[in-house]
């Protein structure tokens, strides 16, 4: 990775890597518990992490892309609930240094940018998916009221958090709102037994007659799928392509460990032709995805125009190549790879929900591909 970026950008590294990694022997028993512990969410307070990509002047750490996609790689490295944390909360609270409005930038942001509060955005609705353009959770004006109903499900970290950006429709127009999280009309119900991310208190929002006030609308309506979810959406796919990276990085440590380690037919099985075929396929795709990756940020950092086709290809493929060999690290690793507390298990697992969160493969498809096609046309 270090041969990747600056010297100041690669000392950065090191340090969150470092820092972080004081929490990978406890990673395994945050999956079982089903929820980040408060000392952990805490220190991610104290670190200035829960801020790091929010604008300085309200308390937050102003990091750039690069260093922001960093610090996603290296909390991936110990576990996907974790980055998970930073991810979510940074998706809402952008919104918000974004498109907040003065009251919501000088009372709201600064709690988030210090991580004494932290946000959670809700936008899946049980039969929409990926599809929110079906979105069915309604704010209406009734009796000189504005009240929300409406249910969201698989709400990443809705157990933890203390508030949430809603996304609704409202007279046929979209639109976002802020709920505290004892608001009055909503209820939390937690989501278990999941296949991954067990550790990111994922649960259900149900809003009956939920009176929201003028002051917790976010941006204009109408705003909501136009732009509010996009600019979501493009930190999120950024994150998660980067976290993908780095629990690939993991994936990949322990394959070639345990492939120079272990014996078998009298010899180490990184002498075997079909493991050496497996390790050298994931050793090059993980320095590819860090490639794509950094070419990524770099984007976003410059306010190329490019940047959120560079954000979807890192996010297609980091999170292709690591659900691909997720699976094959486990076939390395046999016995132990199957143990269902073994890291590689975890990034098994975590993989294929990575391959859902803020756009499916097939969706991200659909988008990259008439770009793809149109970019290769105008090149010659």
């Amino acid at each position: 990775m270090e041969h990747l970026l600056t010297a100041d950008e690669a000392a950065h590294h090191a340090s969150l890597v470092k820092d972080l990694a004081r929490w990978r022997p406890d990673a395994a028993g945050w999956d079982r518990d089903g929820r980040l512990p408060e000392t952990v969410v805490r220190w991610c307070r104290e670190q200035r992490l829960t801020g790091a990509a929010l604008p300085a002047a309200s308390g937050g750490g102003g990091w750039d892309p690069v260093r922001t996609g960093l610090l996603y790689e290296a909390a991936g490295r110990v576990s996907a609930s974790l980055a998970s944390l930073v991810n979510v909360h940074h998706m809402a609270a952008e919104v918000v240094a974004r498109w907040g409005t003065a009251e919501q930038q000088r009372d709201v942001l600064p709690s988030l940018a210090d991580g004494s509060r932290l946000a959670a955005i809700a936008m899946t609705e049980p039969g929409g998916g990926s599809d929110l353009s079906g979105m069915e959770t309604v704010l209406e004006e009734r009796d000189g009221r504005l009240l929300l109903n409406g249910r969201k499900v698989f709400i990443t970290f809705g157990g933890q958090a203390d508030v949430f950006l809603v996304f609704a429709q409202r007279a046929g127009r979209s639109t976002a709102c802020l709920v505290d999280r004892d608001h009055p009309g909503l209820t939390f119900t937690p989501m278990g037994d999941v296949l991954g991310l067990r550790a990111a208190a994922l649960g259900q929002l149900d809003f009956h007659d939920c009176e929201i006030g003028p002051s917790a609308l976010v941006g204009r309506d109408g705003f909501g799928l136009a732009v509010l979810v996009p600019l979501a959406l493009e930190h999120g796919r950024h994150a998660v392509a980067w976290m993908a990276t780095g629990m690939l990085h993991e994936v990949f440590r322990a394959s070639s460990g345990h492939a120079l380690d272990r014996h078998a037919f009298g010899r180490p099985l990184i002498e075997h032709g079909q493991i050496q075929s497996l390790v050298t396929r994931m050793g090059t795709d993980l320095e590819a995805a860090r490639h794509l990756c950094l070419t990524a940020s770099r984007a976003l950092a410059s306010g190329d125009p490019a940047a959120t086709d560079r954000v979807l290809t890192a996010k297609y493929f980091a999170c292709r190549v690591l659900e691909e060999h997720s699976a094959q690290a486990v076939q390395i690793l046999a016995s132990s790879g199957v143990l269902e507390s073994g890291d590689t298990a975890r990034a098994y697992r975590d993989a294929k929900v990575l391959n859902i969160l803020e756009g499916t493969t097939q969706i991200l498809e659909r988008m990259l591909a008439p770009r793809l096609a149109n970019s290769a046309r105008r090149s010659g």
